[in-house]
């Protein structure tokens, strides 16, 4: 068959080059560039996200200072505040504890009715009353101020639901215990009277000489004292600041409500730290995955009581989403590779104008050559070589480069090769017919070693048996050994008629344990196993297999006639079928004889190999070849002395069938 010419092929390969020779640049440059722009994108935006957080964080640090400090001044005052509690406090000078007990009990009965049967005149209470609720109108955000005496009872307050007793609260329990130069504040909590988050500041009311705590000033402040200094805070279109906490709840959030998410221990334990910091997130608790944020610890001036925001730290947090944090980079991006496609395609379109040059010489030398492969095709078997002038006209080429060497070199190959070609087809003949006389000479040769014996044999022993004088019982020992001769004979015959006739097989589905049962009779009935103990290991249930049965029966037999041969004295043979690895069915035939040496294993399969000084060296190579055929490996393991192992493997008919169907489906 003729093969097409293929016109383009290296043009094509020019384009596709300085294609690929474009791309790989600008993919490497593109990769280039998003990787620095990322890192100087991340560093630049994670730095001002964690400036931002540490200024939100100082915001929040400062309001607090400063309702603090507002909380310590009023609790300053002598003549409204000081002076009402100290009031408060002498009602329970002198008297037992049972007695201040039920004077508590006494006055948390009245409070409701707002008439205190002990303590300040209630003209002080009004006066003081009056001036916290001015105090807390000019800041507008105040929920509550109360002040309590030493015994945690309500001296005066803004909220008439204000509870009486407070010495078993919270709030009141850590400004009064830990003393001067010590406050309170409490985390953010939910009022549901108010339907609004509230926070307590707390600080003692000290004595005017010993600064011994007399009483506490708690304040209940709404959240929006603290809203308002992170919602100014603003990252394009989706960024925005936060408060939490280390327990991972967000107390602030302007775009969540606080129990809409949490943030993860992973991340918790990235951002919890001593000092401000950015970094790339995972999971940024909003939706956003491979998010800059940044953070900062919140530090108050102020000395906080141990139980203050609920014995945990608070913590400001920036983030943005990705999409608006990386949008520059895939705007460069988008450039960059633009920029780039165009120039990879203004290359290619010259590099394939300039392969369309550099191939057409080439698809000239190309048409050459397949000239001289249809000349050579057509060459006669035994042709003189054609004068030059009548050799075809070869193609001139003048490219003034490599090319024309090329040119000029195969012009002188085409000549020469010509020339060797004719010589070659000239001697093929005579090698292939040299090829087979040696062949069928060493056929002859090894037939006529193997038939002279017992020919000789069959000769001498018919003169003895025409001989009348013989007995009876001599003559029949010599029929029986006349025909154990002929048996030989044929056996010999039938070893060169398989070698040189190779029957393809013909499969058929069988279970292993069907052939080695039938190769063991057939074997058997064969005698000479008298001195044998015969084993037979047959697995259960195994697959079955589609091979020649008589092809593998053969190969089967031959192995035992070998295990017999090898055991002259007695032994044991074993014949095994099982399951092997990878859906392989194995039957193994081992013996107890001499074994083979380990110089001869690896020429046992070769044609014409023996040690036997009766054999025909083609018993195994038919063997190999048989199982082969089948589809089969066969693997021998011997030990001189010890004997040996044959090993057939065979596919299971379920593991050729889907071989067989893998191979046939389309791609």
């Amino acid at each position: 068959m003729e093969q097409s010419l293929r016109t383009g092929g290296l043009q094509k390969k020019f384009f596709i080059a300085l294609l690929i020779v474009g791309i790989l640049p600008g993919t490497a440059a593109l990769i280039a560039t998003y990787l620095y722009s990322t890192y100087s994108l991340k560093h630049s935006i994670g730095s001002g996200f964690q400036e931002i957080a540490r200024s939100t964080a100082i915001r929040i640090a400062t309001t607090v200072d400063t309702e603090i400090d507002r909380a310590v001044r009023l609790a300053a005052v002598p003549m409204v505040l000081r002076q009402v509690v100290e009031m408060a406090n002498r009602q329970y000078a002198g008297k037992s504890e049972r007695e201040v007990s039920n004077l508590l009990e006494a006055g948390a009965a009245a409070w409701p009715k707002r008439h205190p049967k002990a303590g300040p005149s209630p003209l002080a209470v009004a006066q003081t009353t009056a001036y916290l609720a001015d105090w807390a109108h000019e800041a507008g955000y105040y929920v509550r101020v109360v002040i309590t005496d030493s015994r945690g009872a309500v001296v005066a307050t803004t909220d008439p639901q204000t509870p009486y007793l407070n010495e078993d609260q919270e709030w009141w329990q850590e400004a009064f215990n830990e003393g001067p130069g010590s406050a309170y504040v409490s985390t953010l909590r939910f009022d549901p009277r108010l339907n609004e988050y509230v926070f307590n500041v707390a600080v003692p009311i000290l004595h005017e000489h010993d600064e011994e705590p007399i009483g506490v000033l708690g304040l209940v402040i709404r959240r929006d004292v603290l809203m308002n200094t992170i919602l100014p805070i603003r990252v394009g279109q989706t960024g925005h600041g936060m408060l939490m906490d280390t327990e991972g709840t967000p107390l602030i959030c302007p775009v969540l409500p606080p129990t809409a998410h949490l943030i993860h221990e992973a991340l918790l334990n990235q951002l919890t730290r001593d000092e401000p910091l950015w970094l790339v997130a995972d999971d940024d608790a909003h939706g956003g995955h491979n998010s800059i944020v940044g953070a900062a610890p919140v530090r108050f001036a102020h000395r906080l009581s141990p139980l203050s925001l609920s014995g945990e730290r608070w913590f400001s947090f920036v983030r943005q989403q990705p999409e608006e944090t990386y949008a520059p980079i895939y705007s460069l991006l988008v450039t960059v590779g633009l920029i780039g496609f165009g120039l990879v395609v203004v290359l290619a379109s010259t590099g394939f104008l300039v392969g369309r040059k550099i191939v057409r010489p080439i698809l000239a030398l190309r048409r050459e050559a397949d000239a001289l492969r249809r000349e050579v095709a057509m060459l006669p078997e035994t042709v003189p070589p054609p004068p030059d002038e009548t050799r075809p006209a070869s193609v001139e080429i003048r490219t003034g480069d490599e090319i024309e060497d090329l040119a000029r070199t195969f012009h002188a190959m085409r000549s020469a090769l010509e020339d060797s070609l004719r010589t070659v087809k000239t001697q093929q003949e005579e090698l292939i017919r040299r090829e087979k006389l040696a062949s069928v000479g060493q056929l002859l040769a090894a037939l006529a070693h193997d038939l002279r014996n017992p020919l000789g044999v069959i000769r001498s022993s018919a003169q003895l048996v025409l001989e009348t004088k013989q007995a009876d019982a001599v003559k029949q020992e010599v029929a029986r050994y006349i025909i154990d001769e002929v048996d030989r004979l044929t056996h010999r015959i039938n070893d060169f008629l398989r070698y040189a006739r190779q029957k393809p097989p013909e499969p058929k589905r069988i279970q292993p344990e069907a052939i080695a049962q039938s190769a063991l009779w057939q074997w058997k009935a064969q005698g000479g196993h008298e001195k044998l103990t015969i084993d037979t290991q047959f697995g259960e249930r195994l697959p079955h297999m589609d091979v020649d049965p008589d092809q593998v029966k053969e190969a089967l037999v031959n192995l035992l006639i070998n295990a017999r041969e090898a055991m002259p004295e007695g032994g044991q043979v074993t014949v095994t079928t099982r399951m092997g690895e990878n859906g392989y069915v194995e039957i193994e035939v081992a013996d107890t004889g001499c074994g083979i040496p380990r110089a001869n294993l690896e020429r046992i399969f070769e044609p014409f190999f023996t040690t036997k000084e009766y054999g025909t060296g083609l018993g195994l190579t038919n063997v190999k070849r048989l199982v082969q055929d089948n589809g089969g490996t066969l693997e021998v393991q011997s030990e001189p002395g010890k004997g040996s192992r044959f090993v057939i493997r065979f596919p299971s008919a379920e593991k050729s069938a889907g071989e067989k169907a893998t191979v046939a489906s389309p791609v």
